[in-house]
Order: structure tokens, then C-alpha cells, then sequence
């Protein structure tokens, strides 16, 4: 684990092998990018300001960001995580899946 800096948000990187972390963080860049603590915006209205309409998907987020789901054979671990004190939490999976939660909605999704 370790810390990655992108647009004023620490992003933890959690993955088991070193040849992984830079390839998921050059996979999630259009992710990482558009966030950033500069914007008055939660995190999910900052997502939705650049991606538009934000498919959702059915499953529950646990609160390690954990993505459980009947449609997965088994849960799905984060890879790349952050926390935004009172803008909310995005956790990346590989395969493109994308959580957004804050208080009072979460948004699952499966980015191209």
C-alpha cells in the first residue's frame, strides 16, 4: 500500500503486486482525474459534472468498500480508494468498477 497524490485527493493504493500499481493507476486515470478538492462539488456531483449520467449496478458497498454482489462469483476488493472528509469516498476495482458513496447515496458503476 501507498499513498498516490492526484488533484489535491490522497488516493490509497492497495494491491498485492508491485508490476499492478502503476499499470491500475495509469488504467484509473480518467477517474482520478476528474476529482479534485479544489471543486465545491461531492464527489459524485463531480463525477456525474463529467461523465454525465452514472449507470448504476446492484450491489452493497461495505464500509471497507468491499463491492458485494450476486451478479460477481465473489466480492471485489478495492484497488484504489479515497476519502474526501465531507465530499464522500470513491473505491476503484479493477475491471473498471467504480463506487461513489457519500451519506446519502451510493453510485455503483462500471466504467469503459
Amino acid at each position: 500500500m501507498y499513498i498516490h497524490h492526484v488533484n489535491g485527493i490522497d488516493w490509497l493504493v492497495i494491491t498485492a503486486f508491485e508490476e499492478l500499481k502503476t499499470l491500475f493507476i495509469e488504467e484509473a486515470n480518467t477517474v482520478l482525474f476528474c476529482l479534485s478538492t479544489a471543486s465545491e462539488l461531492s464527489l459524485i456531483d463531480q463525477a456525474k459534472r463529467t461523465y454525465g449520467y452514472l449507470p448504476t449496478l446492484s450491489g452493497v458497498i461495505t464500509d471497507t468498500g468491499t463491492f458485494q454482489s450476486l451478479d460477481n462469483e465473489e466480492d471485489l476488493t478495492p484497488q484504489l480508494a479515497c476519502l474526501v472528509e465531507g465530499r464522500g469516498r470513491v473505491f476503484i476495482y479493477h475491471g473498471g468498477f467504480v463506487a461513489f458513496v457519500d451519506d446519502e447515496q451510493t453510485f455503483i458503476t462500471q466504467m469503459d
